[in-house]
């Protein structure tokens, strides 16, 4: 399911699960939020997920090759024994997809619906035993991945693409269209590098920008409370006269605040290489508001900026900002997602208003023109319609 999608934010239930999953692992505290994870009974759910899943999942998790049932099915199904995919996948996601089933969520026909067949607590145990049968591993819990925001560093390791565009508007000087395309790959259990190429229109001549490469790495996770901090640093080179280059390095982190609401926050640095003077130090944190569990819709967020050139000179000291931005989930999976908002300088007014779009694709969750509708079952085939 899509990283980026508003399904990390869990039902009441789901949120149980996943506590129950911490304390089935070692990651619960003894006291914290004992009474919540003593609703659930992660034995019943190890004996609802035999008797309803197994056939198809495998006893252990990972499905049989060799059984009729298995041959027939296409997609083949997950496999929860691989770290990655168990991690990657947030449990708010499972557990919509085990109520209503693959169709709805723009997944596999093949995946039936069990909300007649199980309540919604009954559901939450055999998701938190899911996420026992990858056993212990490093790899962050994908219920810390939020909604990206437009301005904000994300925390979150990504295997995404991601076009991004920003108008300047600017009433002395010529307006700037710029317009980038970023490729993010995460590798092994907590890592994650990315290459962008950007390019600039201003006044109607267009020039490329820079080329930026860099590496992003998990430095801490906590699923009792929802928390996860990052650091990396990106290396851009100008591509307009004189090749300049500079480091970029940064501090991220994403926090659940609640059911409803996620806080990201993050610091970065632009170090020129020839005249560091030139840098700065950027503070911006981002707020969003997810009022569905559903990965299609839209969801309002809210971002804040705080720049403090190394030499301010006649500026003030600190650069405000304000950015509402709407995030929209465009496919049932949530893999295919924009996200548009107006950036306003409250103090220093270097240009009247920005414009910013992106556009991602979330390519661990299938092909970018699959998932957007709600497939029903070809006779015989088990796909999409």
């Amino acid at each position: 399911m899509n990283r980026n999608s508003p399904s990390s934010m869990k039902p009441t239930r789901a949120s149980a699960a996943l506590v129950t999953a911490a304390a089935l692992s070692g990651g619960l505290i003894p006291g914290q939020r004992l009474a919540v994870a003593a609703d659930l009974d992660p034995l019943r759910g190890q004996r609802h997920y035999e008797a309803a899943c197994a056939a198809c999942h495998g006893p252990v998790g990972r499905y049989d090759p060799t059984l009729p049932g298995v041959k027939a099915l296409d997609p083949k199904p997950a496999d929860f024994t691989d770290p990655l995919f168990n991690s990657r996948e947030p449990m708010g996601d499972w557990f919509m997809v085990s109520k209503h089933g693959g169709p709805p969520m723009g997944f596999s026909p093949s995946m039936p619906a069990f909300k007649d067949a199980y309540s919604d607590e009954e559901l939450d145990e055999i998701i938190a035993h899911l996420k026992t049968l990858a056993g212990e591993h490093h790899y962050p819990p994908g219920d810390l991945n939020y909604l990206r925001p437009l301005r904000t560093k994300k925390a979150w390791l990504e295997d995404e693409v991601v076009y991004l565009n920003r108008y300047t508007a600017r009433d002395d000087a010529e307006d700037v269209v710029y317009n980038a395309i970023e490729f993010e790959k995460r590798w092994f259990a907590r890592w994650q590098t990315e290459l962008k190429l950007s390019h600039e229109f201003e006044g109607g001549h267009g020039q490329w920008d820079e080329v930026e490469a860099g590496a992003k790495y998990a430095l801490y996770d906590s699923l009792k409370h929802t928390f996860l901090w990052s650091g990396g640093s990106d290396f851009a080179v100008s591509l307009k006269s004189g090749n300049q280059a500079e480091a970029i390095p940064y501090l991220a982190a994403a926090k659940g605040l609640g059911e409803y609401f996620t806080l990201q926050t993050s610091v970065k640095s632009h170090l020129p290489f020839e005249d560091v003077e030139d840098g700065d130090v950027e503070v911006a944190a981002a707020m969003h508001w997810l009022p569905t569990p559903w990965p299609r819709g839209i969801f309002p967020g809210l971002e804040f900026t705080a720049k403090a050139p190394f030499d301010s000179g006649d500026r003030d000291m600190l650069q405000w900002t304000v950015l509402p931005e709407l995030n929209f989930g465009l496919s049932r999976r949530g893999h295919v997602r924009a996200a548009a908002g107006v950036e306003i300088p409250l103090n220093e007014r270097q240009y009247d208003f920005r414009f910013h779009f992106y556009l991602l694709w979330d390519f661990a969750d299938g092909m970018f023109w699959e998932g957007w509708r709600k497939g029903r079952a070809k006779a015989g085939a088990g796909e999409y319609e």
